[in-house]
């Protein structure tokens, strides 16, 4: 299968990339020239990364033809290209997660992509976290996706967006859409162990987003009953889901994903050494 992967030169997007290919994939990788996510310091010290992209492009500068170009005969596109880090300006979340996520739905839909997988965040829903808390209202429970969005930036807004963007197209348009609130992938996964708290609660282990993410290509969920998932969208084509691993403080629900897509988390390791 033809897939393509924005934002490649990533960690999470090498990742993914690396699986897709490893699993007989023919990958196009998409992402910034080279020097500007040298000098953003983005996953410099991945020596392949560079390997991974065939395109380079300032997406948000991406003409349509260019897009198109970039996107012609692609069955399935995986789209992770964002500005991820929440402390940046509402101009970069406006530039770098609404426009160039609306132009490249546009375009997707043009050049006949089926599916496309979403990147969201749990920050769409980082406010609910307090109600965790004994006497909240969610004391005891797992935030889910019937529990809404509640953000504390304009990042979290702009991956809202993003999921409402999929329902569209899903809707509208009958594009397969999977969207997936990501946990929290890190270079060095000792870290989850050695400071524990959130970040390990959230933790996103790099084996388990290869799983994820060559599942969400592959899989056909077209039996899936959205109605099965309390407050999930009844949209046909449409996925909605966190997804992370299965660390024992997480207080994410990672359904409806492990039972639409058939995927599940590795099970926890004692310790960065026994990683998989």
């Amino acid at each position: 299968m033809r897939v393509a992967v924005t934002g490649a030169a990533g960690l999470i997007g090498g990742v993914v990339y690396d699986r897709l290919v490893a699993e007989g994939h023919e990958v196009i990788g998409i992402d910034r020239p080279h020097e500007d996510w040298m000098e953003a310091g983005r996953n410099t010290d991945d020596a392949s990364a560079p390997s991974r992209v065939t395109h380079h492009f300032d997406l948000a500068e991406a003409t349509d033809s260019e897009w198109q170009m970039m996107l012609a005969d692609c069955e399935v596109v995986v789209h992770l290209a964002a500005d991820a880090n929440p402390s940046n300006s509402d101009e970069s979340m406006l530039r770098n997660n609404i426009l160039v996520t609306t132009n490249f739905m546009r375009n997707a839909k043009i050049c006949g992509v089926r599916r496309v997988v979403l990147s969201s965040s749990g920050l769409t829903q980082v406010g609910l976290e307090v109600e965790l808390l004994p006497g909240g209202s969610l004391e005891g429970q797992l935030i889910g996706v019937s529990h809404g969005t509640s953000t504390t930036s304009t990042y979290g807004e702009s991956k809202v967006f993003v999921e409402r963007l999929g329902q569209y197209y899903s809707q509208g348009h009958e594009m397969e859409c999977i969207v997936v609130r990501i946990g929290t992938v890190i270079p060095n996964e000792s870290e989850h162990w050695e400071r524990g708290g959130r970040l390990q609660a959230t933790a996103f282990l790099q084996v388990d987003v290869a799983n994820f993410f060559g599942t969400a290509v592959e899989a056909d969920f077209s039996s899936w009953d959205s109605q099965s998932c309390e407050g999930h969208p009844n949209i046909s084509g449409y996925l909605l889901t966190a997804a992370q691993s299965d660390s024992p403080a997480r207080f994410i629900d990672l359904e409806p994903g492990i039972s639409a897509l058939g995927w599940s988390p590795i099970e926890w390791p004692s310790g960065p050494e026994n990683i998989q």
